[in-house]
């Protein structure tokens, strides 16, 4: 693949991103007032938030996803950010918020579920600003993707429902066409999850090196 396929492959997907504005700007919004909804609940200290907080973070040693960022993997930086790009492509996206498309709508509770989650997980866990750059720019490059994600699995879903929304009476062809479109898609999905795996663990690197010794880092890599 040259060079011109590739920038052309790029027009293509972002092309398609606007016939799916609506979409994806209803998913980024939903997205953002769950997110904050979730630490509004744990500033209000609302008991049952609260309590599935505190198991969240007592089992999260426990994960296996994050053992090998702990573990085998920890001193090795290159295949730190090679996991997280892989785990999240292939598990936050696809199998999460695009495979479920075939089930309308169910891309979309995944997504906003997750975006409260997270919410309600990391209020308050930054100790340090350079913690907090490194999670709100995580935040927006790996949401931007999971957005993009589950607007692919609905366009699945609503194929199937709907296929004369792809200018076909045939669900099987609708299907084909949403599929192809959600695979142009993934182009952008990807590159946001490696720019987002760089810097997520780039600057949890960055801050092993220069914070204090004593400063709490969060065990949270890998959790959006």
């Amino acid at each position: 693949m040259t060079v011109a396929d590739i920038k052309q492959s790029y027009r293509q997907a972002f092309s398609l991103m606007g016939s799916y504005k609506n979409l994806i700007t209803f998913l980024a919004v939903t997205n953002v007032i769950f997110f904050f909804f979730g630490q509004w609940m744990i500033a209000q200290e609302i008991p049952r938030v609260v309590e599935f907080r505190g198991e969240v973070l007592k089992n999260l040693p426990d994960l296996l996803y994050l053992k090998p960022l702990t573990g085998t993997l920890a001193p090795f930086l290159i295949m730190k950010i090679f996991y997280v790009f892989i785990f999240n492509l292939t598990v936050g996206a696809l199998l999460t918020t695009t495979v479920p498309g075939v089930i309308f709508f169910f891309p979309y509770l995944i997504c906003v579920m997750r975006a409260w989650s997270v919410g309600v997980i990391f209020y308050g866990l930054m100790p340090h600003p350079l913690l907090s750059v490194a999670f709100y720019g995580t935040f927006i490059l790996e949401f931007s993707a999971y957005v993009l994600s589950a607007a692919a699995g609905i366009d699945i879903g609503l194929a199937l429902l709907f296929p004369n929304r792809k200018g076909t009476t045939s669900r099987k062809y609708a299907f084909h066409g949403a599929v192809k479109n959600a695979y142009s898609l993934y182009l952008i999905i990807a590159t946001l999850l490696l720019i987002g795996a760089i810097w997520e663990i780039g600057w949890l690197h960055l801050a092993s090196t220069f914070l204090p010794h004593d400063l709490p880092l969060p065990e949270t890599s890998g959790m959006l």
